[in-house]
């Protein structure tokens, strides 16, 4: 087996020899790791286009893997974004994804303001 030609670091004179592969590859996977945070954090790109999903799909995408049932029902109390055409229905990801991500829940003192605040929208403010 013949031995390669050792290469020129880019920019430099420096010969790349077996000695500096581990500094090369950690800067390397440094430089990749920030490129990442980059990409889907910082631009909020994400990393799979947005697709669609139909019930099976969104059963094996779930973390907790629900059954179809459950997913019916979710659907039935408008508990889980989807959209219907004629009596499929789909689930787009990146909806999945923020709705899966949205898991604050309200304070009992939020709720409380925003039932009064409809309550005074509908008898005009007689809260």
């Amino acid at each position: 087996m013949k031995a390669s030609k050792p290469t020129r670091v880019s920019g430099t004179d420096d010969r790349v020899t077996f000695d500096h592969l581990p500094r090369i590859l950690s800067s390397l996977q440094r430089d990749v790791n920030e490129l990442k945070v980059f990409i889907v954090e910082g631009n909020k790109i994400p990393l799979i286009s947005d697709e669609w999903l139909d019930i099976k799909g969104l059963c094996s995408y779930h973390p907790n893997h629900p059954s179809s049932k459950t997913v019916y029902h979710w659907v039935h109390i408008n508990r889980i974004p989807y959209h219907k055409d004629g009596k499929h229905i789909r689930f787009k990801r990146s909806e999945i994804d923020e709705w899966l991500s949205g898991g604050y829940h309200r304070t009992e003192e939020e709720l409380l303001d925003d039932t009064v605040d409809i309550l005074n929208s509908k008898w005009k403010g007689l809260i």
